[in-house]
């Protein structure tokens, strides 16, 4: 337990990555070879759908889909508490974005509201599934189904998610994967839209045809913006300059830094897509994605240990809110929210304990000025934005330092290991000789 801390995120991805894809774009090879159709049909298996396509990034896919499914016009019920890019996919979409407001301890949105704002009006529900925890989305699909409204289910943070032994994404019209820089299969840049709809596939087919494919010089840029983040992240490194520099950032609220580690900065509508935006996969991207797909189950089982031992560690502290546990796969914590009404307080504690930890910077749209003309109260999306922590649970991450953060969060709250009201304490903890399972 003498080690420094590891850094608050990892990519999936390994040395090999990088080797890979830098020699298939410096030899051509980025460009050729069927492995676009190999991966269309090994995520449409793990999906359990009759079709996918791939798409140049998520996003992209949640405009495609949202587009071919509504009339221009039609309002498309969403939760706000996303990333505000999602927000403008729907409205560059045609559609006109309606927030429903969440539950708070799935952040995921809350079906009486759904069904409550669902009218003649309505073309369509965005639902997705934040930070690897399914909503329940069976009934929404259903509900959805008898009023002749499209589903589409954001499952970017999700994939490999099943509710009942189905996988999310399968259930509404349209499901959309993440293949991004930072999710559980890294493809650099990259989405997929799985669908049983043979007419939603042959337009989206039909359409993507005339896209040209992904430009070689965004791709190695992104290329290496990830080998920067990944020798920043290493542990040796990240141990001897990075965690001091940004620790000092946020506890002296130095913002010209702390915005280097913040995402959705400076948020804005948009009416029209970027140029240049729609754009096809690459068959060097596919390769990637596929050999990532065969290490979901085996990196979900290691964030499922993690995710039982913080909520082992944390379910008697009263004043925290913790996800739901669930162990039936429909959670696959690929972060571990906590919510905490102080939590800059909290935060700061445990970077002086040496526990690099974060808030999540989601914001709640709907109060957003950018999207005031479509502003709805979600008191429930406020208080989640304004309270969430997220807890590191990625695969790379170890049980050392998931009983590392707990200590320091019972010890801010006062709390000894049997729970009860103490002083500080550093004593063991349920698990503490525990190890992640084997890699």
């Amino acid at each position: 337990m003498g080690r420094g801390p590891l850094p608050r995120f990892r990519t999936y991805s390994q040395p090999a990555t990088y080797g890979g894809m830098v020699r298939d774009l410096f030899t051509g090879r980025a460009a050729r070879g069927d492995d676009i159709r190999r991966f269309e049909a090994a995520v449409a298996r793990l999906a359990g759908t009759g079709f996918a396509i791939a798409m140049p990034q998520a996003r992209i896919g949640i405009y495609m889909a949202v587009r071919t499914l509504i009339e221009p016009g039609q309002r498309v019920i969403l939760s706000p508490y996303t990333i505000y890019d999602v927000v403008n996919m729907v409205i560059c979409a045609g559609g006109i974005p309606v927030f429903a407001d969440i539950e708070r301890e799935t952040c995921n949105l809350d079906l009486a509201q759904v069904d409550a704002l669902m009218d003649s009006r309505t073309g369509a529900v965005l639902a997705t599934h934040l930070h690897g925890m399914a909503m329940d989305i069976e009934p929404l699909a259903k509900a959805c189904h008898d009023r002749d409204v499209a589903v589409v289910e954001d499952a970017a943070q999700a994939l490999g998610a099943r509710v009942r032994g189905k996988a999310v994404g399968s259930a509404g019209d349209a499901g959309v994967y993440s293949f991004g820089l930072y999710k559980n299969v890294n493809a650099f840049y990259g989405g997929i839209v799985v669908t049983d709809r043979a007419d939603l596939h042959a337009r989206l087919a039909g359409e993507m045809a005339a896209w040209p494919t992904q430009r070689i010089r965004p791709l190695m840029r992104r290329v290496g913006y990830g080998a920067f983040t990944e020798i920043l992240t290493w542990p040796p490194v990240f141990r001897a300059l990075p965690f001091h520099v940004f620790r000092s950032a946020y506890l002296h609220d130095i913002e010209a830094l702390n915005r280097r580690v913040r995402e959705e900065n400076n948020p804005a509508m948009k009416r029209q897509l970027a140029p240049g935006a729609l754009r096809r996969l690459l068959p060097a991207q596919a390769r990637l994605a596929v050999d990532g797909l065969f290490a979901i189950e085996r990196d979900f089982q290691v964030r499922l240990s993690f995710a039982s031992q913080y909520h082992d560690g944390l379910a008697d502290i009263d004043d925290l809110l913790l996800p739901p546990m669930r162990t039936d796969g429909s959670h696959v914590y690929v972060q571990y929210p906590v919510q905490y009404a102080d939590r800059t307080a909290l935060v700061k504690h445990m970077l002086r304990r040496g526990c690099d930890i974060a808030p999540q910077h989601m914001r709640n749209c709907a109060d957003l000025e950018c999207f005031a003309e479509f502003h709805r109260d979600c008191p429930n999306a406020r208080r989640t934005a304004d309270e969430t922590i997220v807890l590191p649970s990625y695969a790379k991450y170890d049980m050392d330092h998931v009983l590392r953060n707990i200590r320091a969060i019972r010890e801010f709250f006062g709390k000894d290991h049997s729970g009860r009201t103490s002083g500080p304490h550093t004593g063991a903890l349920k698990g503490q000789s525990a190890t992640a399972p084997s890699r």
